[in-house]
């Protein structure tokens, strides 16, 4: 049962990868503004355990947030522009009074769930595919409006993840990012290979 063959050898090893990708993810991401390469990069390792690379977790890791560092970079840029611009509508529209109000409101939910949506998306897709800026906008748009489920379950394991580490609260540090993006991309991952047709 403990030898390097074993099942338990085998499930711990496993564990142990998660928690050190946690790790390797949460030391890149402390600048803030590497925080959308450090995501790229754990979905780049992620990708490879799936396809049977078992190289070093380090250099694997390295490798793919200098790789995707720049176009990952350009991605977070626009999503915090975006981001500012849906805030900054928001606060108008909740200063609005009546019909006008009751209009808006729901119109910016929409957004909101559109440019959340897109964003669960549009990473998965970065390492998936060899994709400019454009059709990794135009490809998470197409994903999102014609296959909304699988970012709703995102969501959702997202929300109860959060629920769980407001009691375990030292889950975040161990593996709950990684569990996260792992999840996320096998939901993505299977989405896009039940589209017949993408445009890349």
């Amino acid at each position: 049962m403990f030898s390097h063959d074993g099942k338990l050898f085998k499930v711990m090893e496993i564990i142990g990868r998660y928690c050190f990708l946690n790790l390797l993810w949460l030391i890149f991401s402390l600048p803030i503004i590497t925080i959308p390469a450090s995501i790229t990069a754990m979905l780049g390792v992620i990708k490879g355990w799936s396809e049977g690379n078992e190289s070093s977790l380090v250099n694997a890791f390295f490798g793919h947030f200098k790789k995707y560092l720049i176009k990952s970079s350009l991605l977070g840029i626009l999503q915090l522009v975006v981001g500012i611009v849906l805030v900054g509508d928001l606060f108008v529209m909740w200063n609005l009074e009546g019909a006008l109000r009751i209009v808006t409101v729901p119109l910016f939910g929409i957004l909101a769930i559109l440019f959340l949506f897109m964003s669960f998306y549009i990473y998965p897709l970065l390492v998936e595919f060899d994709m400019s800026l454009k059709e990794l906008v135009r490809n998470s748009f197409y994903l999102t409006v014609t296959r909304p489920a699988s970012p709703t379950v995102i969501l959702l394991f997202i929300s109860v993840n959060v629920f769980i580490c407001t009691f375990v609260r030292f889950l975040p540090i161990l593996c709950a990012f990684s569990v996260t993006s792992f999840i996320s991309y096998y939901i993505i991952k299977r989405t896009v290979a039940k589209v017949e047709k993408i445009a890349i």
